[in-house]
């Protein structure tokens, strides 16, 4: 269990505050790998307790069923429209050190096996916790309709 592991386990005042925020936040790292995320995302996601270790340790465009996602081997980042993805872009923003603010842009997503279009507003910033570097990504827009966790 890595040190980021232990420090949102603990349900102490910072948890709290994380899981009482009303729009999706996901801890990722620079490959936007899912490391945590707060109660809102978790129902953005239809994800209770169970499903919890569905989300964790996969990509977010996996998580969030983005079309683009599954066009290679490789999976989310690897295609070639990843190059161009807001998502993505905005965490590597803030690896670099620089935080994004409600860049917009449209998701293209399945949905009970549809591709559909939806329009969010992205948020990055970098944060440190001990040695190890993460970053915040808020997603607004997307809880207005939750999409299925992976797998279900």
């Amino acid at each position: 269990m890595s040190r980021l592991d232990v420090q949102f386990l603990d349900q102490g005042l910072h948890r709290v505050m994380f899981d009482a925020m009303p729009i999706p936040v996901f801890v990722v790292d620079r490959d936007v790998t899912i490391v945590e995320f707060n109660t809102a995302a978790g129902r953005m996601l239809t994800a209770g307790k169970s499903g919890k270790r569905k989300i964790l340790r996969k990509c977010a465009g996996e998580v969030f069923h983005c079309v683009h996602s599954c066009e290679t081997p490789g999976g989310c980042g690897r295609a070639w429209f990843c190059s161009d993805c807001v998502v993505r872009n905005s965490v590597l923003a803030a690896w670099q050190g620089m935080s994004v603010v409600r860049q917009i842009t449209t998701l293209e997503v399945r949905s009970r096996g549809r591709p559909r279009k939806v329009d969010v507003k992205i948020s990055t910033n970098p944060f440190k916790f001990g040695e190890q570097s993460y970053v915040l990504l808020v997603v607004e827009g997307l809880n207005d309709r939750p999409l299925r966790t992976p797998l279900s």
